[in-house]
């Protein structure tokens, strides 16, 4: 049996991120929306950003953020 559709989630207190991977099309339908409510009262996403992607787009944003990580580390490392 082929798997045409990948689900990931990642939620946090302040986010969701979730991608639909359409390995067939090879296309990844990527959501990132803001999170509110905590949980006492239950959490609730809004109307974030919706992109879709292949995997080359998917590669350069990975590879920004992770220079901003690196740059952020290497601050904190300084104090």
């Amino acid at each position: 049996m082929i798997e045409l559709i990948r689900k990931n989630t990642l939620l946090t207190d302040e986010f969701a991120i979730e991608t639909d991977t359409d390995v067939n099309h090879a296309l990844s339908v990527i959501s990132i929306n803001p999170v509110e409510g905590n949980t006492d009262d239950g959490f609730a996403e809004t109307i974030g950003i919706t992109l879709s992607l292949n995997y080359e787009q998917i590669d350069e944003i990975i590879l920004i953020l992770q220079e901003a990580s690196s740059a952020l580390k290497r601050t904190e490392n300084r104090f």
